[in-house]
């Protein structure tokens, strides 16, 4: 059970981070609807480009 939890944090934090740490989501630096904007934006807009990426890879083979 234990290992099952720490790949479950892995896995939540790697969804959390890995657009922040490419430069695509900022972090917010206040708690602005601009700045919180932003963040999404960046964030969705990282994902959608990696699943685009991944769906674009799978229907090429």
């Amino acid at each position: 059970m234990k290992i099952v939890t720490i790949i479950v944090l892995v896995v939540i934090a790697l969804f959390f981070l890995l657009p922040i740490l490419s430069g695509n989501a900022y972090i917010p630096e206040d708690m602005s609807a601009t700045e919180i904007g932003h963040f999404i934006g960046g964030f969705a807009g990282y994902w959608r480009d990696a699943l685009k990426s991944v769906f674009s890879f799978v229907r090429g083979k």
